[in-house]
């Protein structure tokens, strides 16, 4: 073969172009429909009298980081956010949905004199990239917060950084210009900056995109994952950096429930959703 044939095997024709184009004409305006907040009314007036606001909205969009917010005790269901194209099929019914359930709940975590400081968005379906900034501007335009951190992962193939995440955790911080901005002179992150080269997508992407369009603070923690469900390990340094960031941002008596006396009870807890063990680290060889 030579150059000439091997451009034409790799090189698609128009023709192959126009189909794929047009294959995707009629989805493409669905990936514009954005997704619907459902809210218990009568708890969010009682929690949230001057309307539903919060200093830090915590947005886990991995199944690491789904299973470690379901374990945190003391939250309220508040809503669920329904996306188009996620089936409802299967779905428990009782007062708050299973972790293994592929909905998206939202809760209060804290109090105060003007309501709770923290809501925590469990995102236990997957959004699909097409979809995830129609996703981003619907569920981030209910909420009024000061702060918003999103818990994403990405796969190792795709770290362009030193460390192996077969051997160690590896968790990476990104932030708006604003977040930047506000942070105090000289404060340590929660986690290293996330090396370049290194990209991420999808609903991660899409919300710290929303934010730093709209200059309003935010940040978005990666962990580099082996498998889907991560590391027993990982777990723990997730839940030891999101206490960091809600201590940094005011919300002191959220964080004490991830690295206080029963910390440990809420990592054990994310364990047993993802089926890992109690050990202090996996190695994979």
């Amino acid at each position: 073969m030579d150059i000439f044939e091997q451009a034409d095997v790799f090189t698609p024709s128009r023709a192959v172009l126009q189909e794929e184009e047009e294959a995707a004409a009629p989805s493409s305006s669905g990936n514009l429909r954005p997704a619907v907040c459902v809210w218990n009314k009568s708890r969010v007036r009682e929690l949230f009298p001057q309307g539903l606001a919060c200093d830090v909205l915590v947005i886990a969009t991995c199944p690491t980081s789904c299973a470690l917010v379901h374990g945190i005790p003391g939250k309220q269901l508040i809503g669920t956010v329904l996306a188009p194209g996620v089936s409802l099929a299967g779905i428990s019914l009782g007062p708050e949905p299973l972790p293994s359930d592929r909905v998206c709940a939202v809760y209060a975590l804290g109090g105060g004199s003007t309501g709770p400081k923290v809501l925590l968005v469990a995102c236990g379906y997957e959004v699909a990239r097409e979809r995830a900034v129609a996703w981003a501007r619907a569920v981030l335009g209910q909420v009024a917060a000061g702060h918003v951190l999103a818990l994403g992962a990405i796969p190792a193939e795709q770290f362009r950084g030193q460390g192996d995440a077969s051997q160690e955790e590896l968790l990476f911080l990104l932030r708006t210009r604003a977040a930047a901005t506000a942070a105090a002179p000289g404060a340590r992150p929660a986690a290293p900056l996330l090396p370049t080269g290194t990209v991420v997508g999808g609903l991660p992407a899409a919300l710290l995109s929303h934010c730093q369009v709209r200059d309003q603070s935010a940040e978005l923690l990666v962990a580099v994952e082996m498998v889907l469900e991560g590391r027993a390990a990982l777990v723990e340094a997730l839940a030891a950096a999101l206490a960091a960031v809600l201590r940094g941002r005011g919300a002191g008596q959220a964080a004490e429930v991830l690295a206080g006396a029963g910390g440990g009870a809420v990592v054990a807890a994310a364990r047993a959703t993802l089926g890992l063990g109690q050990g202090p680290c996996d190695v994979y060889v």
